[in-house]
């Protein structure tokens, strides 16, 4: 028996030493002399009640289900019959299961293998009986040092032998060095196996207005553009259909759903919500772009580069 099974919560009841390696085990216990049995047969006619689920389920197998089921438990030393689970567990643990090979010194525990045994022996002596031949770590059972021996396993790449000591990333070389790269690029010849990369990739070679696709409002004497088909949306709904969004208490107008949501918490609460705005005193951070030229999606959708800003910069400053 090892350690972590060891039956360690001891029932206090007068008369009753019974001991549980769980203490659930031993609270459903405790309710056995508490004479608390919560546990009720719900089949028509049969009033038995029971402190443990189990025991109902075996109940309700054995003595309801029996024909409905027709499970029969044989043993098979000596074909005996029992009508559940649990009692020919019992029948062969009393009466067929011989002494295991491997018995401690100390407490007569009997164990099925030897490093069971060993991992036995850590709580008498305190001594860990499996130690890592690579570098000589110890553990006290013969799972943890094949867990930890996970560590030293190293995959080789069989076709340019580069080494690796994760799988995950033995498979990430083996899909980017050596699988067939279908998209390749016309201006510098790299090439890539996934369609989003190479899309990512054709955004420094071009300016972002031959990549980027914009959606122009299609009503007349209208010249918007939007970055986002989602946006132009919104606009035709707000601009030219006149679809608003109307508080159903004050008939206040807004031209989104969310903003009608932020409206309608004032009436609620009774108190306009404050924005919590941020300043370098209190923590926000300083740009990283300060006193440089932004191009904005409006100057990119206009067709202006970075080049034609920094030309206006020029002349500006020499005005």
């Amino acid at each position: 028996m090892s350690s972590k099974d060891a039956k360690i919560y001891v029932c206090n009841h007068a008369g009753c030493n019974n001991k549980y390696n769980r203490p659930y085990r031993l609270e459903q216990h405790l309710l056995s002399h508490l004479n608390i049995k919560p546990f009720q047969c719900s089949w028509d006619n049969c009033n038995k009640v029971y402190s443990n689920k189990s025991h109902l389920n075996r109940h309700i197998a054995s003595a309801h289900e029996k024909e409905k089921k027709n499970i029969i438990y044989s043993c098979p030393e000596c074909f005996k019959t029992y009508s559940n689970r649990q009692n020919l567990k019992k029948h062969i643990r009393q009466k067929h299961v011989v002494n295991l090979p491997f018995v401690c010194d100390y407490c007569k525990a009997q164990c099925r293998k030897k490093h069971q045994l060993s991992a036995h022996m850590h709580m008498h002596n305190g001594v860990k009986a499996f130690s890592c031949e690579i570098c000589s770590k110890e553990f006290v059972t013969l799972y943890e040092k094949k867990r930890h021996m996970r560590c030293h396993k190293t995959y080789t790449c069989d076709v340019c032998s580069f080494t690796f000591n994760q799988w995950s990333r033995y498979q990430k070389h083996r899909k980017s060095e050596h699988c067939a790269k279908k998209y390749i690029c016309d201006e510098c010849g790299r090439a890539y196996t996934q369609r989003i990369h190479i899309i990512r990739h054709l955004k420094i070679h071009s300016n972002s207005e031959n990549i980027r696709r914009t959606f122009a409002c299609p009503y007349s004497n209208c010249f918007r553009r939007y970055s986002r088909n989602s946006n132009l949306t919104q606009h035709i709904l707000v601009k030219h259909k006149k679809i608003k969004h109307i508080c159903n208490i004050c008939q206040a107008e807004y031209s989104s759903q969310a903003k009608l949501n932020e409206h309608l918490i004032v009436h609620e609460n009774g108190v306009v919500p404050k924005r919590k705005v941020k300043s370098l005193a209190t923590g926000r951070k300083q740009r990283k772009d300060k006193d440089t030229l932004k191009v904005t999606t409006a100057l990119k959708l206009a067709g202006l580069t970075e080049t034609d800003l920094n030309e206006c910069k020029i002349l500006k400053d020499r005005q």
